[in-house]
């Protein structure tokens, strides 16, 4: 959780990049399988540290 809440957007903003980013990567055709796993769970990760940035209720 950041205080700062234009702090907080930055890193929403940078991690909602990075997730698209992996989530382009991982479905394209042709990816190997082994990649496309890693990727996807990337976009798990990078979702999950989106929710952790912002207080619950």
């Amino acid at each position: 959780m950041i205080a700062s809440t234009s702090l907080g957007w930055v890193f929403v903003l940078a991690l909602a990049a990075a997730g698209a980013w992996f989530a382009i990567r991982g479905l394209r055709p042709g990816t190997r399988a082994a990649e496309r796993v890693s990727h996807l769970a990337h976009v798990v990760m990078a979702a999950a540290m989106v929710v952790m940035l912002w207080p619950a209720g």
